[in-house]
């Protein structure tokens, strides 16, 4: 694909003709005008042909003057680069720059930005941009200024002074088709895998109309869990230390008749997420599981103990 700089408020706009599918750059002539019939008033309503000609020419031309250029010379062999000097026990060894090297250039400076800019049948469009008329004044300023290597940076979507390469299509015997939509993008967010316990903060800060992910039943539990139970200080009480699974210390102070039941109720009150989650707690030593949520703290033997919680 041949191209053809041209110089244009201190950017190079180079314009590049695309081939008609077959390989071949073709050359407007009378018999590849798209506008060649037409009335006065067709060509009115079709847009500013000249420009439009001017610019594949342009395309065209730069095309064939790229083909016929020399291919660049073979570089030279003779050897080339810095060097260290041979040092000794009294002179260190220094480094010699290259003398003909080039002075380095910020990596982007010469990054060609490649746009692509579309004539239709009713218009023109830039890379995958909505159609722009022929007929508007404001869309023929822009043919002209691209005509004349004056785009301005804002219409290819450049900075200033980059070099653009503008690469042009034709296809003026069909109407402007707007590209296809992009596709949808991908889930993205947070969320818990099934049976995995709730962040204490997205629990605590649910509100009674919010939803949860499948598997989390925070909204869902009794409200027996989610509230403490009460002690009755005319009655025997014991104090009971639980630790949670994820290293957590707690003290339960309950009445010898409260249940085991009331344990995990008071483990599942103290942290928001842990009923969604299947566990055992049980004694320390001897290593023994409470299985039966209706036994009393006094029958169970736990009095003043210490009950562990253990994910399943």
């Amino acid at each position: 694909m041949g191209v053809v700089p041209i110089r244009t408020r201190g950017q190079a706009l180079q314009l590049s003709h695309q081939s008609d599918g077959f390989g071949r750059s073709r050359l407007p002539c009378a018999t590849d005008d798209p506008y060649l019939g037409l009335s006065e008033a067709e060509i009115a309503k079709s847009g500013p042909p000249n420009l439009v000609r001017e610019i594949f020419k342009k395309a065209a031309e730069g095309s064939s003057s790229n083909a016929a250029a020399p291919s660049e010379e073979p570089r030279s062999s003779i050897f080339s680069g810095g060097g260290h000097t041979l040092g000794s026990n009294e002179v260190e060894s220094t480094y010699i720059p290259d003398p003909n090297a080039q002075t380095a250039r910020p990596e982007d400076e010469d990054e060609v930005a490649i746009r692509e800019i579309t004539s239709w049948r009713d218009g023109f469009s830039i890379a995958d941009g909505p159609l722009l008329k022929y007929d508007d004044p404001a869309n023929q300023a822009i043919l002209s200024a691209i005509n004349s290597g004056s785009a301005p940076p804002s219409v290819l979507n450049v900075r200033v002074g980059q070099p653009v390469e503008l690469r042009v299509a034709q296809r003026t015997k069909e109407d402007y088709r707007p590209p296809p939509p992009k596709p949808a993008t991908p889930f993205s967010g947070s969320g818990n895998r099934l049976g995995a316990p709730a962040p204490s903060g997205e629990a605590s800060g649910s509100g009674s109309g919010s939803t949860s992910m499948p598997g989390t039943f925070a909204n869902s539990e009794p409200e027996s869990i989610r509230t403490m139970f009460e002690v009755d200080n005319s009655q025997p009480t014991t104090s009971i230390q639980v630790r949670l699974a994820d290293g957590t210390r707690l003290t339960c102070r309950m009445n010898l008749t409260h249940t085991v039941g009331d344990i995990r109720s008071f483990i599942n009150a103290s942290t928001p997420g842990a009923a969604s989650r299947l566990y055992t707690i049980g004694t320390t030593f001897p290593n023994r599981i409470l299985e039966d949520p209706t036994q009393t703290v006094e029958a169970a033997g736990i009095k003043g103990s210490v009950v562990v919680q253990r994910w399943v």
